[in-house]
């Protein structure tokens, strides 16, 4: 049973749970090189678990420019 939880934040803010593994390392993709050319890297951090393995996706910022509306809507 596969399952992606998207918690809508106040202010407009979103994290989205991949996996249920703690999250020990963080990257924030603002920084990346394409970032410049990709607007929406600067709204993202990557959460990753012990193992190296993506378990969550953190959305700064509108999350209906960065995320697809079938993740952000209730229906």
């Amino acid at each position: 049973n596969r399952q992606i939880d998207v918690e809508l934040r106040p202010g407009g803010s979103a994290y989205v749970t991949l996996g249920e593994g703690e999250v020990r390392d963080s990257i924030e993709l603002s920084t990346h090189d394409e970032a410049d050319r990709i607007p929406t890297l600067e709204s993202l951090t990557l959460h990753f678990d012990f193992y190296g393995r993506l378990t969550a996706i953190e959305v700064d910022g509108s999350v209906a420019s960065v995320l697809p509306p079938q993740l952000i809507d209730a229906d």
